[in-house]
């Protein structure tokens, strides 16, 4: 693995990376599903999915959801997906505005000298809008978020810099595939992980970096 400033590119994912999110989003999807009459059991089953397949887009979740656990007639599928994704929306837009910052990651992005991209499983319009109303935006040549994949998301990047020079940040599986899969390096940011044991036992296997504090990043 290169040294830190050795990146021309350098990729981050947003919930539980760069803001403390993953719970606030869990607790958001279960409140949602629950509000429109989804028994306890069926929804604890749709949040151990989405708990353990985190980074995909909630269009991937909530199909999923609907398809497989919840058994929903395709007749009501679409007006259905299309009001959980709806209303979950409009639980993830204030969440994001009240979510915490990782520790230490302004300063850790700030001594990045290369070009520096968010690629995220979260809805892009949303995100691009709250991170400009946090005063984020400024800190990323761009932001890409779903309904695109996260693995598609990161070779537009490279497509877009022409570099394969570059190391993604991430806390879920779907985050250390798309580096692996675009040949570029990852580093694991692991106290927010909802599948920590997990990517610990895989990163230590692919001698991936793990970290529990940006400060802690070789440099």
């Amino acid at each position: 693995m290169r040294l830190l400033n050795d990146y021309e590119v350098y990729i981050f994912d947003c919930d539980g990376v760069i803001l403390n999110s993953n719970k606030l989003k869990i607790d958001a999807m279960k409140n949602v599903l629950l509000a429109h009459s989804f028994s306890s059991q069926q929804v604890e089953k749709c949040l151990d999915y989405f708990r353990n397949n985190f980074g995909k887009s909630r269009f991937h979740h909530v199909d999923f959801f609907l398809k497989n656990i919840l058994n929903v007639s395709p007749s009501r599928k679409n007006e259905l997906e299309k009001d959980i994704l709806q209303d979950f929306s409009m639980q993830c837009r204030e969440l994001y505005l009240s979510a915490e910052l990782t520790d230490g990651f302004i300063s850790f992005i700030t001594a990045c000298n290369g070009k520096r991209y968010v690629a995220s499983g979260s809805e892009q319009g949303e995100l691009r809008d709250v991170f400009s109303q946090r005063g984020l935006s400024k800190y990323f040549s761009e932001i890409f978020g779903s309904p695109r994949p996260k693995i598609e998301i990161v070779r537009h990047i490279l497509e877009l810099e022409k570099t394969t020079n570059a190391v993604m940040f991430g806390d879920a599986e779907s985050d250390m595939f798309s580096a692996r899969e675009n040949n570029i390096d990852f580093i694991f940011y692991s106290p927010l992980s909802n599948v920590r044991e997990a990517m610990v036992e895989k990163c230590t296997a692919y001698g991936y970096q793990i970290i529990d504090d940006f400060s802690k990043v070789r440099i």
